[in-house]
């Protein structure tokens, strides 16, 4: 994973119970280490990054309920 992407990464596992509580079973786009948008489709999310964001530079992560740890 990119640099770009291993931030926005940190940033949804550092903000995950949040972003559950808000988001749950859509699909955000991160960028600059916040949520751009969400959709309901993952479709629709990657045609918003297109064209707002250049390549690399965003992460789109279907928000789901944070898995306990085994």
């Amino acid at each position: 994973m990119g640099e770009l992407l291993d931030k926005q990464h940190r940033f949804y596992l550092q903000h995950e119970q949040k972003l559950v509580e808000k988001y749950k079973g859509q699909f955000i786009v991160i960028h600059d280490e916040k949520v751009a948008e969400s959709f309901g489709s993952e479709r629709d999310a990657y045609i918003y990054c297109v064209k707002h964001f250049p390549m690399g530079t965003f992460l789109i992560r279907k928000v789901l309920a944070k898995s306990s740890p085994a």
